[in-house]
């Protein structure tokens, strides 16, 4: 038995493989209940899984499914997206796989400094002093993620064209590109609650539009019209 801190919640995890090994920054040795425990069998899982090929990808998928559906119990959501930190702050870059986000939040390392939170599925969570952004051991292909929450500044939804440009959009615009991105195989009661949090984060949290070509050119539109 391992226990960490994941987005601020105390989790009690078996896990081997990848899986330990992309959580073990996330370790605590602080005293405490648990928020959320996690168990299961591998290799019951791959059978139920067999696209995932192997036993070790099983648990690292079901694992961090199984985190975000119990996130939603403490007012948090995971998004599917790449988060950075840059001046205090969370930025994060949503869209459907293969889009660029991760080739996006790469040229804010490399021009500005960003530091990685998670590369794939940050958590978001609506606290008393408003919305974060936290790391999670879930981080896709990479190992790009950070055991700390960071205030959220805003979230980009990232498509490609031939000119880069960005624009503010309302909530009700945001909605579809947002919600598309965030888990969908949910209980009627967690789906009430993801959407009530959806709600809230469209509401509180500016969210842009960015068209964006693979070039250094769009990192800059993107953080002049974020920052």
């Amino acid at each position: 038995m391992a226990v960490y801190e994941i987005a601020g919640l105390r989790v009690d995890m078996e896990a081997v493989g990848r899986t330990a090994l992309q959580a073990k920054p996330y370790l605590t040795d602080t005293p405490g209940p648990a928020d959320c425990v996690i168990r299961c069998d591998p290799a019951a899982l791959l059978r139920q899984m067999p696209q995932c090929k192997t036993e070790d990808l099983a648990e690292y998928m079901w694992t961090g499914a199984y985190f975000a559906r119990r996130l939603l119990d403490f007012d948090g959501l995971q998004l599917h997206a790449s988060a950075v930190e840059l001046e205090g702050k969370a930025w994060l870059f949503t869209a459907p796989s293969g889009t660029g986000k991760s080739t996006h939040t790469e040229k804010w390392r490399r021009l500005f400094g960003a530091k990685p939170l998670n590369d794939d599925k940050p958590a978001l969570r609506k606290l008393a002093e408003g919305w974060v952004a936290c790391g999670t051991p879930w981080s896709g292909k990479t190992d790009l993620s950070s055991p700390w929450s960071v205030p959220l500044g805003g979230i980009a939804c990232l498509e490609r064209g031939e000119e880069n440009r960005i624009r503010r959009m309302t909530g009700a615009e945001a909605l579809p590109y947002i919600f598309s991105q965030c888990v969908r195989r949910l209980e009627a009661e967690q789906m009430d609650r993801q959407l009530s949090l959806l709600d809230a984060l469209l509401t509180q949290v500016p969210v842009w539009l960015l068209t964006a070509r693979n070039d250094d050119e769009a990192a800059w539109v993107a953080r002049e019209g974020m920052l």
